[in-house]
């Protein structure tokens, strides 16, 4: 049974007159006719009595017919529901950034977006992206299960390659860097420091507080050991995947680690962080967002012109 012929039905109950209601329904009147009759053949029964002037309905089709007028009714209920569900869901956009990023920046970034920008699309934050690795973060933009992607950005993450396609772009929001941390002693000098020249790298090994290596965050520091002199000796004592994990681990005292500097900002005002380096142990980040060109969402194009506009 097909969902137009209810309708079909409830047309010739109301106009009782299969002309006016196959005008009604924009078909031509034979085709209407085989639709009631394939209805009255599904049903099993006859709903139409064809031989009353005016046309009437059977006692069964009159039953017959407040099912279907509630059948229909609910439908274009439900129909409506689903395209303003879609509408709302085509203006707003789709957000996926990182546990670090969205305590550190996403929050205060998207505050000043929402009150400057005049945009009535709202960032929706998937949530569950808090917790994803740098290549999930790619794999749902090329997927389209979100539609930006707030990620930090350095020369040594060689899988946002993948993101440098003519398919996508991608807006430089801020700049970061990773700079290494330590609790801090009595007398806030850092608990653990890495050496300033070749005679202090020749001491005992520093316990680290490191990233995972599935991690973006890993490739950088790493990059950045290999070409350090003096070299430090570190012992990995825990790995993270998240830097927010890492902030607890290092204030804690367990060893010293490399921080976003925005993450570390407000443990070091508090005295529960200090440095453990010198500039030259500092990593710079940027703070990018990317898009895919083909997502023709009307909102985000909106929203990434606005953003175009804010950058240099």
């Amino acid at each position: 049974m097909e969902l137009r012929w209810l309708d079909d039905f409830c047309a010739l109950a109301r106009t009782r007159h299969f002309s006016r209601a196959a005008d009604e329904r924009h078909v031509s009147q034979p085709a209407f006719s085989r639709r009631i009759k394939m209805l009255e053949e599904e049903v099993g029964v006859t709903l139409v009595d064809r031989n009353s002037i005016p046309l009437c309905l059977t006692p069964a089709g009159e039953i017959f017919l407040h099912s279907c007028e509630a059948i229909s009714q609910r439908m274009q209920i439900t129909k409506k529901r689903c395209r303003d569900l879609q509408a709302q869901q085509q203006n707003r956009i789709s957000f996926a950034t990182s546990q670090s990023l969205y305590v550190s920046f996403f929050q205060h970034w998207n505050q000043h977006i929402n009150q400057s920008s005049g945009l009535d699309a709202p960032l929706e934050v998937n949530l569950k992206s808090s917790n994803w690795i740098g290549t999930e973060f790619i794999q749902a933009l090329q997927q389209n299960t979100c539609d930006l992607i707030m990620c930090y950005w350095h020369t040594t993450m060689q899988a946002y390659q993948d993101l440098f396609a003519t398919d996508y772009e991608y807006l430089v929001l801020g700049q970061d860097s990773l700079q290494p941390m330590s609790a801090p002693q009595a007398d806030q000098t850092p608990l653990f420091a890495l050496p300033d020249s070749m005679d202090q790298s020749k001491g005992k090994s520093l316990p680290y507080i490191a990233y995972h290596q599935s991690t973006f965050l890993a490739q950088a520091v790493s990059h950045s050991l290999q070409h350090a002199a003096p070299s430090p000796s570190l012992l990995t004592v825990n790995e993270n995947i998240h830097p927010v994990s890492a902030r607890a681990m290092i204030c804690e005292g367990f060893g010293l680690g490399w921080l976003p500097a925005r993450l570390a900002r407000d443990e070091l005002n508090k005295g529960n962080l200090c440095l453990a380096g010198n500039a030259q142990w500092h990593i710079p980040l940027e703070i990018r967002l990317y898009r895919k060109r083909s997502n023709d969402s009307t909102a985000l194009q909106q929203l990434w012109q606005y953003l175009a506009g804010l950058t240099p």
